[in-house]
């Protein structure tokens, strides 16, 4: 039966799991409505929050959040059963908006989604925003969210303006860079709740377009496209939007995207269920030859969340057939999978399986380090496609510091650094031509080792390979150890090791025989 369910995964996935996940999905959707918290009660809840924390502030079981490993969008389904469980999931309401200031207010299980509607429906959006609608505002400042405008704002932590925390003692207290918790502010970003958990955040908006133009290039050189995504990311006037995926060695799309009130080009809902995948449409624009270009018009929100269907490309390895046209015409509604289900739906054995054959990374890394990059991705894995984005890294003194300030203290000043984020997620060639011996886990070691020696880093929704040590190298520890003796954390939260690293040992998977 097993090795049925292996060779029939793909079918079971179509014919149960889509189905039963959508009717999964909208019984959710309408819980979610039906338990809307009332926004007057905000400070009710927090000082629940507060009286949870204090009560079991001497409890040897560190202190987890209520949220489920299911329904995240991270690879590891954590395992919270000798934690003690704070009910934080009803935090989840827009509390204000003020279009005079440019701040919004939320609570941070608030989900990017939402608040890319919300704000659309006003004519407003973030100054970053990422583009996977289940992902909650406070796991993305809370983490390293970053996306293809982040070239020129940074990081979603970076747009934060305030955060108001319960401390490890249930202490409220409100976050700003130059208040009176200025440090602590510095080393929120990654520090993944592990120095209090956050009731309340502020963040900076704008005014939104009504369309983004989108500029397709294709490029079928490897040295011509790292010289002009080089050019257009150093460009004086950044280009507001930018993103590349590579398909080959020789072969990948640059997209330019410029806020538009423009009506004179075609208008592409790509988020339409019917439509290809975003990451399909672009490839597309290879068939364009040498030296071509395509412009449409996008919707803005819809540009937001243009790899939301697509899962950020995944789903075209977990169900290559949902792209296909005659199942995405007439199912397409029926997508993106009920992650939830999804997770749920694999066993362990899948799991192991999986972080044994499969790659599935986020890096970041200088921006002159493009080539290495892709050279050594290219010559180890061979897996297409690859998701980039160019972002600017502010070093503040935090976990995240530049290239040769790991360790020194922070004088004040913020610097920055131009990086590329490269999402990679497949089987490598290898893999792909059957040898099952091949040493995936230790692959993806090399590759972390090599990002950490450039002055790089990993995305935290991934599996991590790392030991504590090399994480530890690889993420300035030195203020959040201080942060955690000032504040009194001791084993109130864990670790951020603790609450990366997968639940299944990756190590332990390296020592088992080969198949």
């Amino acid at each position: 039966m097993k090795k049925w369910i292996d060779e029939h995964r793909e079918l079971i996935l179509l014919v149960f799991v889509l189905p039963l996940g959508k009717i999964m999905s909208i019984i959710a959707k309408i819980r979610y409505v039906l338990t809307s918290p009332k926004i007057a009660e905000h400070d009710n809840r927090v000082q629940r929050i507060q009286k949870q924390i204090s009560q079991n502030s001497s409890s040897e079981k560190p202190m987890r959040t209520d949220r489920k490993g299911n329904e995240t969008l991270e690879t590891r389904s954590s395992d919270k059963s000798n934690s003690t469980i704070i009910k934080v999931k009803d935090l989840r309401r827009i509390l204000s908006v003020d279009e005079e200031k440019g701040i919004v207010r939320i609570e941070p299980y608030v989900t990017i989604g939402e608040l890319v509607a919300y704000l659309d429906k006003r004519g407003l959006e973030l100054e970053t925003a990422i583009e996977m609608k289940g992902a909650t505002m406070g796991g993305l400042v809370l983490a390293i969210g970053m996306t293809t405008h982040s070239h020129v704002a940074g990081l979603m932590s970076d747009i934060v303006t305030c955060y108001d925390i319960v401390t490890a003692n249930g202490e409220l207290i409100h976050v700003t860079k130059d208040g009176a918790h200025a440090d602590l502010f510095k080393v929120i970003p990654m520090s993944h709740g592990t120095l209090g958990i956050i009731v309340a955040m502020e963040l900076r908006i704008k005014k939104a377009p009504k369309f983004v133009e989108l500029v397709y290039r294709p490029f079928y050189n490897f040295e011509e496209f790292i010289a002009e995504h080089t050019r257009l990311l150093n460009k004086e006037e950044p280009v507001y939007y930018l993103e590349a995926q590579v398909f080959g060695k020789d072969k990948a799309v640059i997209i330019e995207g410029y806020p538009s009130e423009k009506k004179d080009l075609p208008i592409n809902k790509i988020n339409s269920w019917y439509k290809p995948f975003f990451f399909k449409h672009v490839e597309s624009q290879l068939k364009m030859g040498k030296g071509s270009e395509y412009r449409e018009l996008v919707p803005n929100a819809e540009f937001l969340m243009r790899h939301e269907r697509s899962m950020c490309m995944t789903l075209g390895k977990i169900l290559p057939t949902a792209n296909a046209p005659w199942f995405r015409i007439p199912f397409g509604w029926l997508l993106p999978p009920f992650l939830p289900l999804l997770k749920m739906s694999r066993p362990r054995e899948e799991r192991e399986r999986s972080m044994k054959e499969q790659v599935y990374q986020d890096i970041g890394f200088p921006q002159e380090k493009l080539k290495d990059v892709l050279t050594h991705l290219d010559e180890e894995f061979e897996i297409y496609p690859l998701l980039l984005y160019p972002c600017r890294v502010f070093d503040n003194g935090g976990l995240i510091r530049l290239p040769g300030n790991h360790g020194k203290k922070h004088e004040g000043k913020a610097e920055s650094k131009l990086y590329f984020n490269l999402g990679i997620y497949g089987e490598p060639k290898a893999i792909r031509n059957g040898d099952k011996t091949y040493p995936t886990i230790a692959k993806v070691r090399e590759v972390e080792q090599l990002i950490c020696d450039m002055g790089g880093f990993l995305h935290t929704y991934v599996d991590i390979f790392s030991t504590e040590e090399e994480f530890e190298e690889m993420f300035d520890h030195s203020l959040w150890y201080e942060m955690r003796e000032k504040y009194k954390v001791n084993n109130t939260f864990p670790t951020i090791y603790e609450k990366v690293k997968p639940e299944v040992n990756p190590f332990d998977l390296m020592d088992e025989a080969p198949v």
